[in-house]
C-alpha cells in the first residue's frame, strides 16, 4: 500500500510539474493594441536613441532620432527592479517580436524577456499618451 501512494503522489508530481511547463502565459488583455495602432514585424534600429519604461510588462522605445515604438514583453519584469539598464538581442539593427529579447541588467544579475509585439507609435506625443494609459489600467 505504500508502495501505491509513493508512486501515486511522484505521478502526481510530474503531472503538476509538467502542466505548469505546457502552460502558455497569456499577455493581458490591455497590451492587445492592434485596433488602434499599427503592429510592425521588425524594427530597423541601427541605433536606439533612449527607452522608457512604461510598466512591468512594457517599455517604450526610442529609436533613429525620431521614431517611437512600443514592446510587448512576453511576460512581466521583476517587480523591484528601479533602476536598471536594458540591451537587447538582436541580429544587426534588425529587432523581430517572437525572437529577439530584453536583457534587464539589476542587482541581483541579468534576466532576459522576449519581445511578444512591437507597436510603432505616432511620434512623442502618442508615446506619452500610451503610457500614461497603460500606467493607469
Amino acid at each position: 500500500m505504500k508502495r501505491i501512494i509513493k508512486a501515486s503522489s511522484i505521478f502526481l508530481l510530474i503531472i503538476m510539474v509538467v502542466s505548469c511547463v505546457t502552460t502558455p502565459y497569456v499577455i493581458p488583455e490591455k497590451y492587445n493594441l492592434d485596433d488602434e495602432l499599427e503592429a510592425v514585424d521588425r524594427i530597423y534600429a541601427p541605433s536606439i536613441s533612449s527607452w522608457k519604461k512604461v510598466d512591468n510588462h512594457s517599455i517604450i522605445l526610442r529609436a533613429n532620432v525620431t521614431d517611437y515604438y512600443l514592446l510587448v514583453l512576453s511576460r512581466p519584469m521583476y517587480k523591484r527592479i528601479t533602476g536598471f539598464s536594458i540591451g537587447i538581442s538582436s541580429t544587426g539593427s534588425l529587432i523581430t517580436p517572437g525572437f529577439d529579447r530584453i536583457f534587464v541588467g539589476n542587482p541581483s544579475g541579468t534576466d532576459d524577456y522576449f519581445i511578444e509585439k512591437i507597436y510603432k507609435l505616432k511620434g512623442k506625443e502618442q508615446a506619452r499618451e500610451i503610457r500614461e494609459r497603460l500606467r493607469q489600467s
